[in-house]
């Protein structure tokens, strides 16, 4: 009687194009300080991105930099300018808000 010892198959998968420790592309970089950004829900608290082109709800501060971010689709943020802000904002900015 012999004894045969079957060696298991070795493969080696390509490595992932994302790292455990990155965000998904979904949730991109902050422009700043390039910090993996992990958007939320503002009402459910679930992760995911926010509405593109939506005022106030595109809008985000890194909590690596502090800088305050609006999303513009695609995984991509941009930091808020001027331009950014509507009669709504420039109003809540007089009166101190």
């Amino acid at each position: 009687m012999s004894v045969t010892t079957i060696e298991p198959e070795i493969t080696h998968m390509d490595s992932p194009t994302e790292t455990p420790g990155e965000a998904p592309p979904i949730f991109g970089r902050c422009p700043v300080c390039k910090k993996p950004l992990r958007p939320r829900c503002r009402y459910t608290g679930e992760p995911k991105a926010p509405p593109v082109g939506t005022g106030y709800e595109s809008r985000a501060k890194c909590s690596g930099c502090g800088t305050i971010i609006c999303y513009i689709g695609n995984g991509e943020w941009r930091v808020l300018t001027e331009a950014d802000l509507t009669e709504d904002d420039h109003f809540a900015n007089k009166m101190g808000f």
